[in-house]
């Protein structure tokens, strides 16, 4: 599960300020506030700052409430250094700060790749990280209304982040596959402010001639040209353990394809003959899950292939991921 570290402040807002009931109130905005409620009461551990005194009743039920998830109550909050979290930070924690100064409020925003909601707008925040106005799955098809037309569309659903790995089997099967990729982590890139970890994992038959050095090589020459800053770690495995799905994983998103990711050609016309696009919000109990699972066999693919006969063959760089932390 996502952590949250949520100062009361922002919690006693919340709680005094529901929306209206429908049909007075907007679905909408009744869908966002219950939601949220959920995700405190049982969808995260959460880290509550502050000192909310005796009477809250909601907090006695938030406290009580809890459903295999965990809360702890701190009086104050440590600030980090010129408001930049160290590396030991858990990638998957959200923060919701009582930050008054507005210069301090783009500090955080600017020096780190972790999602940080405010009092003036922690519900829209909290609207984008749970894809409450976006649709989660769509066609990548071009006869239909309403569809995935272009990777610039990824930037509706793409929040800041410090980890990326993208699965995809056929990534690397030529050019088109390449600048498919290419166009996918350029549109990651633009929506974190911190240099990130990057992670590829594709496949490569044993009877097939390959150099990952190869693959390596173009793809760093690519990502330079584009001024796209990250650490580029490249897994290639076997068929005995090579992963089925294709999928793209960050901090707080996890996105899947029914088919490859080569959706398009280098005009950005469709060239897949007919897919689905589905994006899962990890504050989502089951989704985090569902990603925690699929993330802890990509982690047994590269501990695997860590030994010593494949290692040079099929794995490259530094392969510090932190989604892969899995003790």
């Amino acid at each position: 599960m996502l952590n949250t570290t949520l100062h009361y402040k922002i919690f006693k807002d919340f709680t005094r300020n529901p929306p209206q009931q429908v049909p007075l109130g907007s679905s909408e905005e009744n869908k966002a506030y219950l939601s949220f409620w959920e995700y405190l009461e049982s969808g995260s551990n959460i880290n509550l700052i502050g000192n909310p005194g005796k009477n809250d009743i909601l907090l006695t039920k938030l406290v009580t409430g809890r459903k295999g998830t965990s809360i702890n109550l701190h009086s104050s909050f440590k600030k980090p250094h010129k408001c930049i979290f160290p590396k030991k930070q858990d990638i998957q924690t959200v923060f919701f700060l009582d930050e008054k100064l507005e210069s301090e409020k783009n500090k955080y925003r600017s020096k780190n790749g972790y999602l940080f909601g405010f009092i003036d707008d922690y519900k829209q925040v909290w609207k984008d990280l749970a894809l409450i106005e976006k649709p989660e799955v769509l066609p990548v098809r071009k006869d239909t209304e309403v569809n995935f037309s272009s990777w610039s569309k990824l930037s509706e659903y793409i929040l800041p982040y410090t980890d990326l790995i993208i699965v995809d089997n056929y990534m690397f099967e030529d050019s088109i596959s390449v600048y498919n990729l290419i166009r996918i982590i350029e549109e990651f890139s633009k929506k974190t402010p911190v240099k990130f970890n990057l992670l590829l994992i594709s496949f490569k038959h044993d009877k097939q001639l390959f150099n990952i050095k190869d693959y390596y090589s173009n793809i760093s020459k690519l990502l330079n040209d584009k001024e796209i800053k990250c650490d580029l770690s490249i897994v290639l495995a076997n068929q005995s353990i090579k992963e089925h799905d294709r999928g793209i994983f960050n901090n707080y998103l996890r996105i899947k394809s029914g088919d490859s990711f080569t959706f398009f050609d280098k005009n950005e016309k469709f060239l897949t003959k007919g897919t689905d696009i589905d994006f899962h919000s990890m504050v989502k109990r089951d989704k985090f899950n569902a990603s925690n699972a699929a993330l802890k066999n990509i982690n047994r693919i590269v501990n695997i292939l860590r030994d010593p006969i494949y290692k040079e063959k099929r794995l490259i760089g530094n392969l510090d991921n932190g989604l892969l932390n899995f003790k």
